[in-house]
């Protein structure tokens, strides 16, 4: 069967979707509440996760297709490259609830902020935006890329740059700093033995106990940051769609890795200016700073506009997350690892069924906050296991990058990282102490687990997660695989180069 060949797109572009999937303003609230200190909790996961994640995603992204699926397929075969595929589709189902659900507070913030927070509505909202925007991205490579890169600008990366500039305006004003801005402040304050600062109480810990929970806490903060810059790889599956893999795929991480960092550092000190840390919403905090910021330059009437822009942002983000994840699971249908049903793309070559499937799977999951009375514990528990499979998917790709260094020295690569296992060693280790810190309940709050209840659930919804692709192995047929051997193996084969030709445009090698 021949091959289509894939709708190109320019590097710029891809930089785009990768801040979309990447960048999200509905984490700031949560970081500023550290004023100065959140600088260092940005920098720290940053050093120890997102650059050594961008420098691998780097080298693997410019040698081999196929995103995580690719990688683990060629460093460990079809079972482990089934595995994290999966593990990467169901991780997405379970997070976009959670996103969405910011998405449903700004709207509602817009509509009646009496309805943040309502079960019924929340759940009619997400149900709404995750077939909408599964229906945009159903329409292709192309129009998926221009709506995800329109999205984030609009939705993302203007309101940030909205948001330094009202807190340059802010300073030079005079007005007063809701945080303080000495240097003292810029360690922040999550090893304090004061629960008043960890937990929101006046009780000092007293015992050694307590104080070690603390200490504990403020590390778990720091590893739990980890998760703010996961999702550099997702759109890695389109490197096969820009026309120079080698040369592009490098510039896309620069400038995303550049515009990711300048969305979460300055926007998050320009709320701290001016929302004070003890009345900081995690939920529509970023429209309590809009808010403030207008009222004080007297255009109060624009503090809604900047909800739409911020709904906007959303949409791009899970844009790029459903067609991402539900392009690695069609690769692994076109392998003949899943039934055909699972392999069924539209005519823009879009996994159609898969992605009609997880859209189905988030309402359903939506239905917690209808069903369950505290919703809040619910969906941490929902958001930590999603989080937990996201980290056993980057060990897996740390694990691939330095297997395949080994295993296969000789492919030429587009890049080559210097100190490769070192730089994936640091990777692999701090994906792994984030792994085991975020099996410890969240501290300082009352929580209906105990620890080893929590422990429990959470370990065994990621065995539970990891059985389907055994199940499908074990139920394999002859008759799943529907293409040709050349072109399932062409999912995760490595790049071909588009090579200069005297007599017109370039050919493939």
């Amino acid at each position: 069967m021949a091959q289509t060949s894939p709708e190109k797109i320019s590097w710029v572009t891809l930089a785009l979707m990768i801040v979309a999937a990447v960048a999200s303003i509905r984490a700031l609230p949560g970081m500023a509440i550290y004023g100065l200190g959140s600088i260092l909790l940005y920098l720290l996961p940053a050093l120890l996760f997102f650059l050594p994640a961008a420098l691998v995603t780097t080298e693997l992204g410019t040698t081999w297709r196929g995103g995580i699926y690719g990688w683990v397929r060629q460093a460990y075969g079809d079972r482990a490259a089934f595995f994290s595929a999966w593990y990467l589709w169901l991780q997405v189902a379970m997070l976009l609830p959670v996103v969405l659900a910011f998405g449903a507070d700004t709207l509602a913030y817009l509509i009646d902020p009496r309805l943040a927070g309502n079960g019924v509505f929340t759940a009619c909202v997400i149900t709404l935006l995750v077939w909408s925007i599964t229906l945009m991205a159903l329409r292709g490579v192309g129009a998926l890329a221009r709506l995800s890169s329109l999205f984030m600008l609009l939705g993302t990366l203007l309101p940030a740059l909205l948001l330094i500039v009202l807190g340059a305006l802010w300073l030079l004003r005079g007005q007063p700093s809701a945080s303080p801005l000495d240097w003292h402040a810029l360690l922040p304050h999550v090893f304090s033995h004061d629960s008043s600062v960890l937990a929101g109480h006046g009780k000092t810990h007293t015992s050694i106990w307590q104080r070690f929970d603390g200490e504990l806490s403020g590390l778990v903060l720091i590893v739990s940051n980890f998760l703010a810059y996961a999702g550099i790889e997702i759109n890695a599956v389109y490197a096969r769609n820009l026309p120079n893999p080698q040369r592009d795929m490098p510039r896309s991480l620069i400038l995303s890795v550049i515009l990711i960092l300048l969305i979460f550092i300055p926007p998050t000190l320009a709320i701290a200016l001016v929302v004070p840390s003890d009345k900081i919403s995690l939920t529509v905090g970023v429209m309590q700073a809009y808010s403030d910021f207008f009222n004080a330059l007297g255009v109060g009437y624009l503090t809604p506009v900047m909800a739409l822009f911020l709904i906007i942002g959303v949409l791009g983000g899970v844009l790029t997350w459903i067609a991402g994840a539900c392009k690695e699971i069609q690769y692994v249908g076109k392998a003949g690892l899943l039934p055909p049903w699972w392999q069924q793309t539209n005519r823009h070559d879009m996994p159609a069924n898969v992605m009609l499937l997880l859209a189905a799977l988030v309402s359903l999951l939506s239905l917690i906050y209808v069903l369950v009375p505290d919703v809040s514990a619910a969906f941490w528990m929902l958001s930590a296991l999603a989080a937990q499979m996201y980290l056993v998917i980057y060990l897996l790709m740390f694990m691939a990058a330095i297997r395949l260094r080994q295993s296969q020295p000789a492919t030429p690569r587009g890049y080559t990282l210097a100190r490769l296992p070192l730089v994936a060693g640091i990777g692999m280790l701090s994906s792994l102490l984030a792994l085991l810190l975020g099996l410890l309940p969240p501290s300082g709050e009352t929580f209906p687990l105990s620890s080893g209840h929590y422990m429990l659930v959470l370990a065994s919804g990621l065995v539970l997660a990891a059985l389907p692709p055994f199940v499908f192995s074990a139920l394999r047929k002859a008759h799943w695989q529907q293409v040709s051997d050349e072109e399932a193996a062409s999912y995760s084969a490595p790049l071909t180069i588009d090579t200069p030709s005297a007599h017109g445009p370039g050919r493939r090698n």
